[in-house]
C-alpha cells in the first residue's frame, strides 16, 4: 500500500523538477559586472610579455562571461570601458581607455557579462579604439566554454 502512495508522489516530483526551465530574461542585450584589474607587472617570467587571450563561458544560462586576459593599455589609461553594438547576430565589443598619459603600456585583465543571448550562432568582433583585433564565430549554447588565442 505504501508503494502505491509513494510512487505517484515521486513521479510528480520528478516531472515537475525536469520540466522547470529557466525562462529567457526580458531585458535588452547589455554588459554587466565590468571589472578591470590594475596594471599587471611582469611576473618572474624571462620569456617577455605574457600573451593575451579571451575566454568565453556561459553563465546564468543566457549570459556570456567574457575575460580578456593581458589586454594591453597605457600605464595610465584613465577609465577602461567597453561599448557594444548588436546587429543581425553580429556583436561588436569595443575596448577603450579614456586617456593615455604615460609613455608605457602594461597588461590588464578585463571581465564582463554580456547578455541575455538566445542559443544561436553569433559573429563576435573584438575592437580596441575602433580597430578590429579579432573576429570570431561563436556557437552559443548552455555549455559554451572557449579560449581564443590572440
Amino acid at each position: 500500500m505504501k508503494n502505491k502512495v509513494i510512487y505517484p508522489i515521486f513521479l510528480l516530483l520528478t516531472v515537475s523538477i525536469t520540466s522547470c526551465n529557466k525562462e529567457f530574461p526580458n531585458e535588452p542585450l547589455s554588459i554587466k559586472d565590468i571589472s578591470v584589474s590594475d596594471c599587471k607587472t611582469k611576473g618572474g617570467s624571462s620569456k617577455g610579455i605574457d600573451p593575451d587571450y579571451i575566454t568565453l563561458k556561459t553563465v546564468d544560462d543566457y549570459y556570456l562571461l567574457i575575460n580578456h586576459i593581458n589586454a594591453m593599455f597605457n600605464c595610465q589609461p584613465g577609465q577602461i570601458t567597453i561599448a557594444i553594438s548588436f546587429s543581425s547576430n553580429e556583436i561588436t565589443m569595443d575596448e577603450n581607455e579614456s586617456s593615455s598619459l604615460a609613455d608605457c603600456i602594461c597588461p590588464y585583465d578585463i571581465e564582463f557579462k554580456l547578455g541575455p543571448l538566445q542559443y544561436d550562432t553569433y559573429t563576435l568582433k573584438f575592437k580596441r579604439a575602433g580597430f578590429t583585433f579579432k573576429e570570431y564565430t561563436l556557437d552559443f549554447k548552455k555549455s559554451t566554454d572557449i579560449k581564443i588565442d590572440l
